[in-house]
């Protein structure tokens, strides 16, 4: 988010870009927000369902996007309340929902996540609105606008409801995880399953949803064909590396590129 609590992203988004996002799933540094930045990624996904990061964990990351001008959405753990509402007042520039799998659920989301009229956030004076500094009318208008929020749609029912989740006010982004999403389908353990024409029809249904409602579709894929496959089906949210496979996959060229040359010695 700038300093002007404007939201590049979504702005981004709503212009029909395509947004290419780097992933935080198991890393809480803010050498790694600042590296993410300094690669030229413009938004940073911090994962707090899979991992052990916390919201002190949350807020130095937030204050080093914030250093770096790059936008940070967390992605949310399935839980109360108050864990939609704790990093948005530490700074979050947007939250994703998991496993969303009916228009109820998003409805429910947004209203946790938006002040009126959309929701029903409690009013908290966090960092967000500079700790109550920022005037109050002024603070809730920019919130609801810029605030993104993401649901996942990871589950065969929540392909089902496509058409009724895009159509959910607040909304922004339905990311499709196509790992869940095969497991969901039973159909996890074939080769090449993010490419198996279930999870095809997936992106067909849910990219048309999108369309028809103008939101956006996402989802994570690694640079190569089944990403080529994704942008064609529309896709303009692309998680596209995460912090692990960035370490074990420089450190283990690193070592492979110095164990050839080792053999020639």
């Amino acid at each position: 988010m700038t300093n002007d609590g404007q939201n590049p992203t979504k702005a981004a988004l709503r212009a029909g870009e395509t947004i290419p996002v780097a992933e935080i799933n198991r890393t809480a540094s803010t050498f790694v927000v600042e590296a993410i930045a300094l690669a030229g990624f413009k938004c940073v996904w911090v994962d707090t369902e899979h991992s052990h990061i916390d919201l002190g964990d949350q807020s130095n990351l937030i204050l080093a996007a914030r250093a770096h001008d790059i936008d940070l959405v967390v992605r949310l753990a399935h839980g109360p309340y108050n864990q939609i509402l704790r990093p948005l007042e530490l700074g979050a520039d947007g939250l994703i929902w998991p496993h969303c799998k009916s228009a109820e659920e998003a409805r429910t989301f947004v209203h946790a996540a938006k002040f009126r009229p959309l929701g029903l956030r409690g009013m908290g004076g966090g960092r967000d609105s500079q700790f109550g500094r920022e005037p109050k009318s002024e603070y809730l208008d920019r919130a609801n606008q810029n605030t993104l929020l993401g649901v996942m749609i990871e589950d065969a029912e929540g392909v089902e409801n496509a058409e009724t989740i895009a159509a959910v006010e607040g909304i922004d982004l339905l990311f499709i995880g196509p790992g869940d999403l095969s497991h969901s389908y039973g159909i996890e353990r074939e080769p090449n399953s993010r490419d198996h024409p279930k999870i095809l029809e997936a992106f067909d249904r849910v990219g048309a949803a999108c369309r028809d409602t103008g939101k956006a579709m996402g989802t994570a894929v690694d640079p190569g064909e089944s990403m080529r496959l994704a942008v064609e089906k529309g896709t303009r949210w692309l998680n596209c590396i995460h912090d692990m496979n960035a370490l074990m996959n420089g450190y283990g060229e690193a070592l492979q590129a110095t164990q050839e040359i080792l053999d020639e010695a």
